[in-house]
C-alpha cells in the first residue's frame, strides 16, 4: 500500500505539476516550486487520500450513473477565463482495484498555476474492481468523461480541440483504451453515446500495452488473483491497447523505464513500433534505473523527466497565444 501511494503522490506531482504552457520566466518560477514540493514529498504520500484539495472549482460532479453507482469528477478551473480553456484529464492508477480522484492540498498552488494558465484539469473517477474484472464497464467511464466534456463544453467553457490525457499505469490502459477505441465502442452511458471521445494526444506513464505480459507476481496479491482467476488470455486480446493501435490516432508519449518489473519495457517498444507502422505520431522516452513505483529515479532523471513533459504539452499547446 507504501508503495502505491507513492506512486499516486509521485505521478500527481509529475503529471498535475508540470502541464503547463510556460514562458522561460514562468519556467523558472515552476522550477522553484518543483523543488519545494520534493522535500514534502514523504509527508504528502502518507496521508494522499486524506489531506484532499478543498478548494475545488467544481466538486463531485456526476458525469454518469451505472445503476445506483455515481460517477464523478473534479474540475479544477478559473471560471473568469475568456478564452476557451484547454483541458487535461488525469486518469487515477493502482491497478484498477484502488485509488481515488482526490488530488492532495499539498500541490494545490501548483494546480493554481495551471489554472492561471488557463488549463482545466478535470480529475476523473471510475468504478473500481470488486468481484469481477470490470475492464470494459471502467473503459466506458472514462470514455464517458471525455464524452460528458464534449457535452459540457459551452457550460464549462471546453476547448475540446485541445482534450489532452495523463494516466500512470493502470490509467494508462484506460486513457489509451479510450482514446485508441471507435467513438462507437465502449458505450457506457446512453445519454453520452453521440458525443464525440477524441482527444488531442495522451501521456502514457508505465501503461500495461499488452495485459498478458504484465508481471502479476509483483503486484498487489489482490489484483493477481482478480487475474489469474480469470482467462487473461481472453482479456489481454479484448482490452490491451496494442490491439487497438490504427492509423490516425492521437498523438502519444509513451514513458517507461527499462527496470519496470511489473510491466515489461518491452511491451512499451511494441507498441510504440507497431504505432509508428501505421504513421502515427508516437514518442518512447526510456527512463533507466527506476522501478514502476519510481523508486531509484534520480535527481537528474527526474528533471528531464520534468521538462520532456512540460515541452510536450508546449508542442501540443503550440496554438496558445502568449
Amino acid at each position: 500500500m507504501k508503495k502505491r501511494k507513492k506512486l499516486g503522490i509521485i505521478i500527481c506531482t509529475i503529471v498535475l505539476i508540470l502541464i503547463i504552457s510556460l514562458t522561460q520566466a514562468k519556467k523558472l518560477k515552476f522550477f522553484f516550486e518543483i523543488i519545494k514540493l520534493s522535500s514534502s514529498l514523504p509527508t504528502v504520500s502518507s496521508d494522499f487520500y486524506n489531506d484532499p484539495i478543498k478548494d475545488i472549482t467544481y466538486k463531485d460532479i456526476v458525469y454518469k450513473k451505472r445503476g445506483n453507482k455515481e460517477l464523478k469528477l473534479d474540475i479544477y478551473t478559473s471560471k473568469d477565463s475568456g478564452k476557451p480553456t484547454p483541458v487535461i484529464i488525469y486518469v487515477f492508477g493502482n491497478g484498477w482495484m484502488y485509488g481515488d480522484k482526490v488530488i492532495p492540498s499539498a500541490i494545490e498552488s501548483i494546480i493554481e498555476l495551471l489554472m492561471d494558465e488557463g488549463y482545466a484539469v478535470i480529475s476523473t473517477s471510475y468504478e473500481l474492481m470488486d468481484d469481477e474484472v470490470i475492464l470494459e464497464e471502467q473503459i466506458s467511464d472514462v470514455k464517458d468523461t471525455i464524452r460528458w466534456i464534449y457535452k459540457n463544453k459551452d457550460k464549462y467553457n471546453f476547448d475540446v480541440n485541445n482534450i489532452g490525457m495523463i494516466g500512470p499505469s493502470a490509467g494508462a490502459q484506460l486513457s489509451m483504451m479510450a482514446a485508441f477505441s471507435d467513438d462507437e465502442e465502449f458505450i457506457g452511458d446512453k445519454t453520452l453515446k453521440n458525443y464525440s471521445s477524441k482527444v488531442k494526444y495522451i501521456i502514457d506513464l508505465f501503461g500495461p500495452a499488452r495485459l498478458s505480459k504484465v508481471n502479476l507476481s509483483a503486484g498487489p496479491e489482490e489484483v493477481v488473483k482478480k487475474f489469474t482467476d480469470n482467462d487473461i488470455e481472453r482479456i489481454s486480446n479484448e482490452f490491451s491497447p496494442i490491439e487497438y493501435i490504427r492509423s490516425d490516432l492521437p498523438d502519444t508519449l509513451i514513458i517507461h523505464s527499462l527496470k519496470d518489473d511489473i510491466v515489461p519495457y518491452e511491451t512499451s517498444v511494441e507498441l510504440y513500433e507497431t504505432a509508428l507502422k501505421y504513421e502515427n505520431n508516437f514518442e518512447l522516452y526510456t527512463l533507466q534505473n527506476c522501478t514502476h513505483y519510481l523508486e531509484n529515479l534520480s535527481s537528474t532523471e527526474a528533471l528531464n523527466l520534468y521538462m520532456k513533459i512540460v515541452d510536450y504539452i508546449l508542442k501540443e499547446t503550440s496554438w496558445k497565444e502568449f
